[in-house]
């Protein structure tokens, strides 16, 4: 394996980490805007059903702070396996990744744009992570596609 694809895979094991680490700083923004969240979804569950419990929708709001939280960790998980791949030559992997990299890449440049009205740390711990991810996943996708990266994936084609 040639150096960079070796370091372009690292680079995305650090993305999966930062990827847990931004999911736990949502969701405890998202846990101190409970109350407000949770009589949002009441009003709108009102709206079809007036008897609709407040126990149910704060049962329901929970549920997805923890949906929140396993959905960010198996997201990690899947690109620590798809990095993984990246490492043994699978030119799939590297199309996927340069992909999510595209993506992480624009929303690194949307949260500096918003970073602005940060209300709490958590917030600033989020935002802070989606930016050095970005900032990652391009050197992760450039590195993909340097030549000697190229050859290698090339030789690993069935």
């Amino acid at each position: 394996m040639p150096e960079d694809v070796g370091t372009a895979r690292q680079l995305w094991w650090g993305i999966a980490g930062l990827g847990v680490v931004y999911t736990f700083a949502s969701v405890i923004t998202m846990t101190g805007e409970r109350d407000k969240l949770s009589e949002q979804f009441l009003d709108e569950m009102h709206k079809s059903d007036p008897n609709f419990p407040a126990s149910t929708v704060d049962a329901m709001v929970l549920v997805a702070f923890a949906l929140t939280a396993l959905v960010g960790v198996l997201l990690a998980g899947v690109t620590v396996a798809i990095a993984h791949q990246l490492g043994r030559g699978k030119s799939w992997a590297r199309t996927v990744l340069t992909v999510v990299a595209i993506w992480l890449g624009l929303g690194a440049i949307a949260t500096m744009f918003t970073f602005a009205a940060v209300a709490s740390p958590a917030t600033i711990v989020a935002g802070g992570a989606a930016i050095v991810q970005g900032v990652l996943a391009a050197g992760a996708a450039f590195l993909s596609y340097r030549p000697e990266s190229t050859k290698y994936f090339q030789s690993h084609r069935k």
